[in-house]
């Protein structure tokens, strides 16, 4: 037998059955070098489809989760959106009730400046802004647009406790200044402005020293502050017509009314109905002729409306 062989013996339980082979060091060697390279090959490529399948599990948890956070990003930014445009309204409305309170208007640069930095949150959104390259999703936009929700809502607040201290210490006097419509949906039925225009009788140009507006007979006519009725009578051209002073030298007038629900030396006070839209006197058609006088001069009524108009 040659030297350097070994023998491998297979005994079957229960029976006396030998089974032997012989082997050279480097048979042995070249099986457990082909068993150790496969037991390798099997494991790399089990563990890869394993990475795979872990992957693609992943990325697709990835995909919802981003899916919701996008789903978030545009009902955030729709409500920011809704907010400006609130705030919009709001910021008019301030303007109109600073100058009715005699208050100077916030200047457009104010209402841009800031409160302070926010660095650290930036940096954060420019980490979160590479996981969302479309250029719809700007996270460092909607940081933005937060914060400028944030200064102008701190903004507004500081504006109306500004308005409430002084309509707290001057609350008569600002209620006895005209500042509504005197007929509902005021802004939409103005059908004749102040200033020169044709006079529907003569057919030249006259001065016209009032707001005249159209509505149906028997549509609410309101006095536009407090004050006390000065005149309630049939007045030539002017048909039914009310006149009620204010004080601090104003005086409001109403013509061609249908009714008068007030009399002479009544107290009325801003939004009370006094009478009711009519076609009486020198008038071509249903109509309520509205003036706004100070110190006994007639003036624009336009400057007295600050959509506080009753709904």
């Amino acid at each position: 037998m040659p030297r350097n062989r070994y023998k491998i013996i297979l005994i079957k339980e229960g029976k006396f059955d030998l089974k032997q082979f012989n082997l050279t060091l480097f048979q042995i060697i070249s099986f457990f070098c082909i068993f150790f390279v496969f037991i390798f090959l099997l494991s790399f490529f089990s563990s890869r489809q394993m990475l795979h399948w872990v992957n693609k599990t992943e990325i697709q948890k990835h995909k919802v989760d981003n899916q919701l956070i996008i789903d978030n990003y545009e009902f955030d930014k729709n409500r920011i959106d809704t907010l400006l445009k609130q705030l919009e309204l709001i910021k008019k409305q301030d303007e109109n009730l600073r100058k009715l309170v005699k208050l100077p208007p916030i200047h457009n640069d104010i209402r841009k400046m800031g409160f302070g930095g926010v660095d650290d949150e930036v940096d954060d959104m420019k980490e979160l802004n590479y996981l969302f390259p479309e250029n719809n999703f700007n996270f460092n936009n909607m940081n933005d647009e937060m914060n400028r929700v944030e200064r102008l809502i701190k903004l507004e607040l500081l504006s109306y406790e500004e308005i409430d201290n002084v309509i707290n210490n001057d609350k008569n006097k600002i209620l006895s200044y005209p500042a509504i419509y005197p007929v509902k949906n005021g802004d939409l039925n103005l059908s004749s402005n102040y200033g020169y225009r044709l006079d529907p009788f003569s057919k030249k140009y006259k001065f016209h020293d009032g707001h005249d507006f159209s509505s149906r007979i028997g549509s609410d006519v309101f006095s536009t502050a407090n004050g006390k009725v000065i005149k309630s009578k049939y007045w030539g051209s002017f048909g039914n017509y009310v006149e009620i002073d204010h004080g601090n030298g104003y005086v409001t007038a109403y013509g061609h009314l249908s009714s008068r629900d007030v009399k002479l030396g009544d107290k009325v006070y801003r939004g009370q109905k006094i009478g009711e839209v009519g076609n009486t006197g020198r008038s071509t058609a249903p109509h309520l002729h509205y003036e706004v006088k100070y110190n006994n001069k007639s003036v624009n009524p336009i400057d007295y409306y600050f959509n506080i108009s009753i709904n």
